[in-house]
């Protein structure tokens, strides 16, 4: 939060405050500032506070877009500056006759009966012109400083319904400032004829919200961005629970968004969850809530989570004794009550994940047909038809010859199409968000915890995307070629340029030594 700032020379304290970028073309300048008119830090304070309050609200508003107005709300507007034009005379009204002459205008327009018109001209057309000018434009400056004040954008039919509302309005005020003037300070009996100003859209029953429903815009958001099943499961419980206390989405505001993130917060989850799945989902689904007329700014935006710095207290990949303990797991005999695709992802899923770097997702999801040999050279093609890639596009890793030499080839080739490591035909229609592929993983994890390798500070299966990436290094393996085969976006734009065909794959990969259970 910006705090009062003192006038290098004069010693007279300052507000000054960043304009949001999208308002800059609108308010015309980078900064706004402002004196606070006093010396005195404490006064500074408070000035501030009532300025900036002044200012964020009329960025909201500038950010609403244009607003059209009611007749009730135009009037409402209308009282406000009859108020302010009231408040800022009524102390010293001036001289009576000043305050008669102000009122001639007003009362040619809207009280004609009150004045003799003598014309200044005898061109009928020009005095016509004049006229209508004067009725028409004459109390636009004071509209206009309103508005800008407050940062209302109003379309051209409510600039009518404003100029009549503010007309009667500025006519009222003149005739009791001209009361005051002549001594009489009793209260304007019809000061209160104008409604308090209240611009939140009239919205439907909590049954009937429509298109506004918050939780209909993230499932329209879902299904235009086309989601991926694990991300719709893990973000729609949480926005159903945003659901239920603010059910339209035209409800939620900033504020109500940092009390929940605190709320949060308070309940001790995850900082780096909150920030990634509490706050990514709902600010998603705003965006695209904004980006398609549901409401005009996301209230999510610029609100942040900080983030504790977690003490390492180990390496993210195997070291030597776990990679021993997991891979000597693999040569045991299995029990005999597990299937026979759960004793095949005992077997070859972890050598898999040492061998190629691959998530432990796109292991699992292999299918008979992904493994293809071309120009002479044997390839896992990892694909999102399978199941699922993190960026939702196929790539190509080359075989180890240590997976070969193991049988890897020949335990493909006993399989039948489909899946390698779970069978379709135990579904039991779960959810789409929980496939076969995804529990084969999770099973590995517990049975790897089981072996022995049960630091809580380093994932089961992940860590092998770690270790993989420690070992290339230490044979200096292609960059690029590394990359790509574990997934991951090229380090630069040029290496994004290309492809990498299959003997500069096999070639890299080969670099890596065996993996010894001596």
């Amino acid at each position: 939060m910006t705090r009062p700032t003192k006038h290098p020379k004069t010693g007279i304290y300052q507000f000054r405050q960043r304009v949001p970028q999208h308002l800059i073309p609108l308010v015309g300048m980078p900064y706004v500032k402002k004196s606070l008119g006093t010396r005195d830090p404490q006064e500074a304070v408070i000035a501030h506070a009532q300025i900036l309050v002044e200012v964020e609200s009329r960025w909201r508003q500038l950010s609403a877009g244009v607003i059209s107005l009611s007749q009730k709300q135009a009037v409402a507007m209308s009282g406000q500056i009859y108020r302010s034009m009231v408040e800022e005379n009524e102390d010293n009204p001036g001289a009576p006759s000043s305050r008669k002459a102000s009122l001639m205008s007003d009362y040619l327009h809207l009280r004609p009966e009150k004045v003799k018109v003598i014309p200044i001209s005898r061109n009928a057309e020009l005095v016509e012109r004049i006229l209508h000018a004067t009725k028409t434009l004459r109390n636009d400056k004071a509209i206009n400083a309103y508005l800008d004040r407050h940062g209302y954008r109003i379309d051209a039919a409510s600039m009518e319904l404003l100029r009549k509302a503010v007309a009667e309005a500025i006519l009222q005020a003149k005739e009791h400032l001209l009361k005051l003037s002549e001594g009489d300070y009793r209260p304007d009996p019809d000061a209160n004829r104008f409604p308090e100003l209240d611009l939140a859209p009239k919205k439907d029953s909590k049954e009937n919200l429509g298109n506004f429903a918050l939780l209909t815009v993230f499932e329209k958001y879902a299904a235009e961005k086309a989601v991926k099943h694990a991300t719709y499961k893990k973000w729609k419980p949480i926005i159903a629970k945003v659901a239920e206390e603010v059910p339209d989405i035209r409800d939620l505001t900033r504020e109500w968004v940092i009390d929940w993130k605190d709320r949060l917060v308070a309940r001790g989850l995850d900082h780096g969850h909150i920030k990634n799945s509490y706050l990514a989902c709902l600010k998603a689904t705003c965006n695209w809530g904004k980006g398609n007329g549901r409401i005009a700014v996301n209230p999510v935006d610029d609100v942040v989570v900080a983030i504790p710095k977690k003490s390492k207290v180990r390496n993210k990949w195997f070291t030597a004794g776990e990679v021993r303990t997991i891979l000597i797991g693999t040569t045991a005999e299995p029990p005999k009550r597990l299937s026979e695709e759960n004793k095949a992802a005992r077997r070859w899923i972890p050598w898999l994940c040492a061998y190629t770097g691959a998530r432990v997702g796109e292991i699992t999801q292999l299918r008979k047909q992904d493994i293809i040999k071309e120009e002479g050279h044997w390839l896992i093609r990892i694909t999102p038809e399978a199941g699922s890639t993190k960026d939702s596009k196929a790539r190509f890793v080359a075989i180890h010859p240590h997976l070969i030499e193991q049988g890897f080839l020949a335990f493909v080739q006993s399989k039948k199409i489909g899946p390698l490591f779970y069978d379709p035909a135990r579904y039991r229609g779960g959810k789409d968000g929980n496939p076969q592929y995804k529990k084969v993983g999770e099973r590995l994890a517990a049975w790897i915890r089981e072996l022995g390798v049960d630091d809580e500070n380093i994932s089961p299966n992940h860590a092998w995307r770690h270790l993989f990436k420690t070992k290339a290094r230490g044979v200096y393996m292609d960059v690029g070629a590394r990359d790509y085969m574990q997934g991951h976006v090229p380090a630069t734009e040029g290496e994004a340029y290309g492809g990498f065909e299959p003997h500069v794959l096999a070639h890299e990969i080969s670099k890596l030594p065996k993996f010894t259970l001596e």
